[in-house]
């Protein structure tokens, strides 16, 4: 949308519209569909939400890249990068938000993998049902199989015996 005076857009003038607005985004960052969503409930038109939603993008209240990151941040604390792309896919970000997003933290998912996996096991698989049932948690986590395999053959183990060893 392009305004007349070819600078930001306009503060909306309904101010029930900027109260409810800034209190929401005061709460936590969000997607811009999960904040036309809330609006929408709050039963504003659509040219109030469409103006409310260019005007907090405009001010940087609104950052759909900064909320990927951050919600981003949090989820691969548990989760693969697959797992991250889907959630942050439902949350109603764009294609482009969430390859930017996921290629980011897709450098660190080995020992991410690896930092899940020791939290919930205690020693690498013995047996093809122990192996099976770890690979489908890690799978279930949204780990791919080229990870699940490392982490399955216990790569990492090695670099740890030795940074534990002091060497």
């Amino acid at each position: 949308m392009t305004y007349p005076d070819h600078s930001n857009p306009p503060k909306p003038e309904n101010r029930a519209l900027i109260s409810v607005s800034l209190k929401l985004l005061a709460m936590r960052d969000m997607s811009r569909s999960q904040f036309e969503q809330k609006l929408a409930a709050k039963e504003f038109t659509r040219e109030e939400i469409a103006g409310a939603v260019d005007w907090c993008v405009a001010e940087g209240w609104l950052n759909e890249v900064r909320y990927a990151e951050s919600m981003a941040r949090r989820l691969a604390q548990k989760y693969g990068a697959s797992r991250v792309a889907q959630t942050l896919k439902q949350k109603g970000l764009g294609e482009e938000v969430i390859a930017d997003t996921v290629a980011a933290i897709k450098n660190g998912e080995f020992y991410r993998a690896q930092q899940v996996w020791s939290r919930k096991f205690d020693a690498l698989p013995d047996s093809a049902e122990a192996r099976a049932k770890q690979s489908r948690y890690l799978q279930s986590r949204g780990f791919g199989f080229a990870i699940i395999r490392r982490v399955m053959s216990g790569e990492g183990a090695e670099a740890e015996a030795v940074a534990e060893a002091g060497w």
